[in-house]
């Protein structure tokens, strides 16, 4: 039914006619708390004005509650989020971190599944120190993102485009930070899956982690000393480590269970463990040690197969070719060391700095070393010819990792950057910075679109591909 005082209605709510119920409890809800009568104590003649005010909101209130007006208001023009966004960013770069967090939740509240604004947001929060809203944004957008993949159609990857130069936009964005170690985050190393980190810390332990999320799943104990080494095996059931007890343990990935000791109560080395790496087939694995030898071992028992010197100074770095038949090395001399996996020496190839890190190329065509001069070297190890230098580092590298897709190479360094290199076109594409001490490990996910870098910041950084 009409009711020919309406208008009046709405105009005693300040409201304008036909708004929805919604506003008109919002109004009525601010009215009564304005001009309820124990607003008035001390005053009887304000008090007797707001009791009749009161008398007329809830008058005004009961016969507009329920209503629905008859002629629907135009539907709400739709509104872009970008350029709310693209001001946050802006603003960001120029210091201006408070105005920037309005601008970007400005755009999630214009579209809450916004996964950029929500990193951003995040990444500016940590910046901040507000680390509570910074997880939860990364959170956030950890789950859109999860989302989104589960609901896309499966596609073929987009054909390799040329990449821009490190001065254009960041394709990379820090996508989670997270802090539980209570030493230096030596190592990390991603489950073939893409679903489980696992990180090493001078502190003694091993932390597992879920990837996506950042929950700690299992702390690892059992080393006496630090941790500097870490490695998952190709079939994500088994993680070795090795540590400045001298031992080397292999331990259950889903359960996080020590499963043994490589040489049970003999030992594994007589110095420090500094490297270890399986065998594509995961029934072998590698460590390498300041005692300056290289062992071979047999997974299944923790037996030892193989001792192998002839190493001139600590071994710091092993890595095993992707067909498995081959075992490269090297350590605080600058000879990288070639080897069949029985042993026996194929190549000495002499650089130009001792060395920290290595790594083969998907295709087992190339290897790379980074060390104290803080240059990449990549190399032809059939032939021992050097094929490319990458320059770019302030300070030593000591970490290397290829993209399991092969485009891309990263590099973690003393200078607290982390480099993302065309390895092929010998050219630096992006750094990534926001570790505030030197990195030390890097590792690429199966997907080549996420890496996790460990520092000596003690913080463990998730950084993802637009």
């Amino acid at each position: 039914m009409n009711d020919p005082n309406r208008y009046y209605y709405y105009k005693i709510l300040g409201l304008t006619s036909g708004a929805s119920p919604g506003e008109v409890k919002r109004a009525y809800r601010k009215l009564v708390k304005a001009w309820h009568p124990d607003n008035f104590p001390h005053s009887p003649q304000q008090r007797q004005k707001a009791e009749a005010k009161i008398k007329k909101i809830n008058e005004a209130y009961e016969s507009l509650k329920h209503f629905q007006p008859a002629i629907a208001r135009a539907p709400k023009r739709k509104v872009d989020p970008q350029p709310y966004y693209k001001q946050g960013v802006e603003l960001a770069r120029q210091n201006q971190y408070q105005q920037a967090i309005e601008e970007l939740t400005k755009a999630i509240l214009i579209d809450p599944d916004y996964i950029d604004a929500y990193l951003y947001r995040g990444f500016l929060y940590e910046k901040l120190g507000h680390s509570l809203r910074a997880e939860k944004d990364f959170n956030k957008a950890t789950k859109l993102k999860l989302r989104t993949a589960a609901t896309a159609p499966a596609q073929p990857p987009p054909p390799r485009q040329p990449q821009p130069s490190p001065t254009e936009s960041q394709p990379w964005v820090q996508a989670g930070s997270f802090q539980k170690h209570l030493g230096v985050v030596s190592c990390v190393a991603i489950s073939p899956d893409g679903k489980t980190l696992v990180t090493g810390s001078y502190d003694q332990t091993l932390t597992l982690w879920q990837l996506s999320t950042g929950r700690v799943l299992h702390t690892l104990t059992g080393h006496g000393g630090k941790v500097y080494c870490v490695a998952i095996a190709p079939d994500g059931r088994t993680i070795a480590s090795g540590s400045g007890d001298r031992s080397v343990r292999l331990w259950k990935l889903s359960t996080g269970r020590e499963l043994r000791t490589c040489g049970g109560w003999l030992g594994s080395h007589s110095d420090r463990v500094l490297a270890v790496a399986f065998s594509p087939n995961r029934r072998k694995l590698v460590s390498g040690s300041a005692d300056r030898a290289i062992k071979i071992w047999r997974v299944s028992s923790g037996k030892e197969l193989r001792s192998l010197c002839g190493q001139a100074a600590a071994v710091v770095a092993a890595a095993i070719s992707p067909d498995g038949k081959v075992l490269a090395s090297g350590g605080l001399e600058k000879i990288l060391r070639i080897r069949e996996m029985n042993g026996r020496l194929i190549r000495s190839i002499r650089g130009q700095s001792k060395i920290l890190a290595i790594a083969f190329s998907p295709d087992g065509k190339i290897l790379a070393a980074g060390g104290f001069n803080g240059a990449i070297a990549l190399w032809d190890w059939q032939t021992g010819e050097q094929v490319g230098t990458l320059n770019g580092h302030g300070d030593r590298i000591s970490s290397l990792a290829f993209s399991a897709d092969g485009n891309t190479l990263a590099s973690g360094s003393w200078d607290r950057s982390i480099k993302l290199w065309d390895w092929e076109g010998r050219t630096e594409r992006y750094t990534l910075n926001g570790h505030s001490d030197r990195v030390c490990a890097v590792a690429f996910s199966p997907d080549s679109r996420t890496l996790v870098s460990g520092s000596a910041d003690r913080t463990v950084k998730i950084w993802w591909a637009n």
